[in-house]
This record gives C-alpha cells, sequence and structure tokens, in this order.
C-alpha cells in the first residue's frame, strides 16, 4: 500500500443498519525522535449525504514506533456506524499537532465486500506486509463455515502474468453471527525468502464456495 503525502489509509465497508469504517496510521509518517518515532494528530469524521450530516466523530491519538516502522502503539482505529444509507459518504480531516499540517480525504462505502484484513507488526499493524498474523475483520450471515486459507508464493515476475504456487494451508471452521467478528491467520514468514506473496480465504458450506478473499503482501 502507498501513502503518499497522506499519513493515513481508510476501509469503508456498508452493511445495513451497521456499517464499518476503519482508519490505518502509517509509521512511515511519523517523526523520527532520538530513539523512537512518533505523532500526534486530531482527526474529525463526517459521514453526510449530501447537506445531511449523520455522523460526527473528533479524536486525538498520541501514536509511536520503533525506528525501523514497527508500531509500539495500536495505530488502528475503528467506528461503528448504523443506519447510516447506502449512499452516504465520509469525509476526514486529519490535523498533524506537530507539522501543523492539515490533511482531508474523502469516499463512499463499498457495499457487499464482507472482510478487510490487516497484517499484524508489533503493537500495531501494517497493509500488504507478510507477518506472523493476519488478522481478518469479517461479517457472515449466521451459519457454520468450513474455511481454507492458502499462502501462496509468487511464480512469476511479469505484470502481465500472475501466477502463485501454494506453500501453506490452514483448514478451519468458522461461526457466521450475522455482525462483525475476528479471525486470525498465523504463517512463519521468516522461513520464507524476500518476495510477492497472496493470501486467498475461502469459506465453504459442504462443497460450495460461498465466500472468498484475496489479500496481496511483501515480504522484505
Amino acid at each position: 500500500m502507498i501513502y503518499g503525502q497522506f499519513p493515513f489509509e481508510t476501509q469503508a465497508i456498508f452493511f445495513p443498519g451497521d456499517s464499518r469504517l476503519w482508519v490505518l496510521f502509517s509509521p512511515a509518517a511519523y517523526i523520527q525522535g532520538e530513539t523512537y518515532c512518533f505523532a500526534s494528530y486530531t482527526l474529525e469524521l463526517t459521514i453526510r449525504e449530501g447537506n445531511r450530516i449523520y455522523a460526527y466523530h473528533k479524536r486525538t491519538f498520541f501514536l509511536q514506533s520503533t525506528s525501523d516502522e514497527t508500531p509500539t502503539s495500536n495505530n488502528l482505529f475503528s467506528w461503528r456506524l448504523l443506519n447510516i444509507p447506502s449512499t452516504a459518504s465520509w469525509e476526514i480531516l486529519l490535523w498533524d499537532e506537530i507539522r501543523r499540517q492539515a490533511f482531508f480525504r474523502s469516499g463512499t462505502f463499498v457495499s457487499g465486500q464482507w472482510a478487510v484484513a490487516f497484517s499484524q507488526v508489533g503493537m500495531g499493524f501494517v497493509q500488504g506486509r507478510l507477518s506472523q498474523t493476519l488478522t481478518v475483520l469479517y461479517r457472515l450471515p449466521t451459519g457454520l463455515y468450513l474455511g481454507q486459507a492458502a499462502l501462496y508464493k509468487s511464480a512469476s515476475t511479469l505484470p502481465e502474468l500472475r501466477q502463485y504456487l501454494s506453500i501453506e494451508e490452514r483448514r478451519f471452521t468458522l461461526q457466521g453471527k450475522d455482525k462483525w467478528d475476528t479471525l486470525k491467520l498465523h504463517w512463519r514468514p521468516e522461513e520464507l525468502p524476500p518476495g510477492g506473496y497472496l493470501i486467498g480465504l475461502y469459506l465453504y458450506r459442504g462443497e460450495a464456495l460461498l465466500y472468498q478473499f484475496l489479500y496481496s503482501v511483501r515480504r522484505k
């Protein structure tokens, strides 16, 4: 994931009656101190449809990481948004308290997406990096699912030819509760060479594939 000039990334998923929005702050944007990196932000979140405001939240964060961008404090935050329309949009105004700089970003909610994933690193999270633990936040209709997770290694470096080889697999059962829940998948990245990887999550009922989720990662 590329942060560019923005010190955060956003995931916004719509579900009727219970939508969610996540903000992930990038340790790469923290200020370098003598022994650690740090950031102080004030965030204002507005949910609107046209001139009508459905929700407004304001929150201040103080974040820390090591000099190699490993979070030493939580850098992933979420908001539960009740009874907003599918056509609502979100706006985030972020004020960097230390640099005295403002950032603005807006967008819409994604409908039909049932999962979002973050790689766990230290006390916090990143996206797009292969780590020992992948945290998957999901919402599924009530029921029991057979799950399979696979870690694939990229077998081709050509952009027009995407081939992956399965190198690790996990099987499990998952109880859907029609609410947001958390699944943690564990891998052994220290045994793998640098390069591109793909994590696939598949949920079945019997032999029928009902849901799948693909997450691209890299190992440095």
